[in-house]
């Protein structure tokens, strides 16, 4: 545990915080942001433990400790795992895959232009698509919550029994397999991705075969393998990378070749 990087990281981000809200004056301080009792009270410890903590001394922070202070401090998704990492521990799971488009991605999305792309949550929710995208697949966002599942649609059909034909999808089976798995892991608490693994295992016997199989991981660079698809009468290679940061992929439809 690196203790006084890490007092040091949590005193520069307590200057630079607002006591909006504190119920403290914000004018006359000698100094600037929260006070350590300001943080503390946010954070719902006493006031000593959080002082030792930023003075590198007492005992070692716990994982629930560190997250309400990051709270308190207001910290951004970067800045609570830096102190985590500084803590030397695991910082906290979301209880659910982000499902919200960010305002990078969304820019990504329309810079792409011509090439169809799509991004999807960790369970292969299409929650972004730009105009190349609707245009070839049809609207998601017009699509009901389940059929905007990429797995679901696979391995169960869409409302209208179509989705893409079955050229190449052998190995985005496995791959949406092996992505439900990591969702399953990453939030053992999520109901909606429980139940979309138990329905696709009842009512696909080819997922079931799949999952049964233990397909795990991506690939070394962060890409999953090309594969050919069969869209209406277009061929196209399907690639797909991941946002680590959002624990969301990038889908990227062009023009096939002799990868499949």
């Amino acid at each position: 545990m690196h203790r006084e990087a890490l007092g040091q990281y949590l005193r520069s981000r307590r200057e630079l915080a607002s006591s909006a809200g504190t119920g403290s004056p914000v004018d006359g301080r000698r100094t600037p942001g929260l006070r350590r009792s300001e943080v503390a009270v946010r954070a719902n410890i006493s006031t000593i433990h959080y002082t030792n903590i930023e003075q590198a001394r007492g005992a070692r922070p716990s994982a629930d400790v560190l997250a309400a202070i990051c709270r308190a401090l207001q910290l951004t998704e970067a800045e609570t795992r830096h102190v985590f990492d500084l803590a030397e521990q695991a910082p906290p799971r979301p209880a659910h895959p982000a499902m919200d488009l960010s305002d990078r991605n969304r820019r990504l999305l329309e810079g792409i232009g011509p090439v169809p792309a799509m991004v999807c949550s960790a369970r292969l929710d299409v929650i972004g698509q730009n105009q190349a995208a609707i245009d070839l697949l049809g609207d998601f966002s017009t699509a009901s919550a389940t059929q905007r599942n990429l797995a679901r649609r696979h391995f169960l059909g869409a409302d209208d029994g179509t989705f893409w034909g079955t050229a190449g999808m052998g190995r985005f089976a496995r791959f949406a397999a092996a992505r439900l798995r990591s969702a399953a892991t990453h939030y053992p608490d999520d109901a909606e991705t429980r139940e979309l693994i138990d329905d696709l295992c009842d009512r696909s016997p080819s997922f079931a075969q799949i999952w049964s199989q233990g397909p795990v991981g991506f690939t070394a660079d962060g890409r999953s393998d090309a594969n050919q698809v069969t869209i209406g009468a277009a061929t196209m290679a399907c690639d797909v990378t991941v946002f680590p940061d959002q624990d969301q992929y990038l889908v990227l439809l062009t023009p096939g070749d002799d990868r499949a």
